[in-house]
């Protein structure tokens, strides 16, 4: 029997690959001035955005019919939703360095899914 905590894990898998792969083509973007497309790249924000707050959601409707979800994994999901805000604060100032603002970001959020993933069910008293 599949649960949604099966679900739950395999969207973070796809979340971190998400970023990870965003990541690298947007920072390669930054260094192949003939390859950039700001339109696609926008797109790969998105969805990578989007799994993450996906993700987020799932973990709080997890946290919220009290699943054992560990305690270090909630305060990285917490810290991906902070980043997200600072991102989303700051992106006006970054429009110059588009590219290697976005690829390094998403780089960070891939890290950070894979610390929450580590982190999934842990718990310390």
């Amino acid at each position: 029997m599949i649960t949604i905590s099966d679900y739950y894990s395999s969207t973070l898998m796809y979340s971190a690959i998400c970023c990870g792969i965003s990541g690298i083509v947007i920072f390669i973007m930054h260094f192949k001035i003939k390859f950039r497309k700001e339109i696609v790249a926008k797109y790969i924000i998105g969805l990578s955005v989007s799994l993450l707050l996906i993700t987020a959601l799932m973990a709080a409707y997890l946290y919220s019919i009290n699943e054992n979800l560990g305690t270090f994994h909630i305060f990285y999901v917490a810290v991906v939703l902070f980043t997200l805000t600072f991102l989303y604060i700051y992106k006006d100032q970054m429009k110059e360095n588009f590219y290697l603002y976005w690829g390094l970001a998403l780089l960070y959020l891939m890290g950070l899914t894979i610390r929450s993933i580590t982190t999934f069910g842990e718990v310390l008293y």
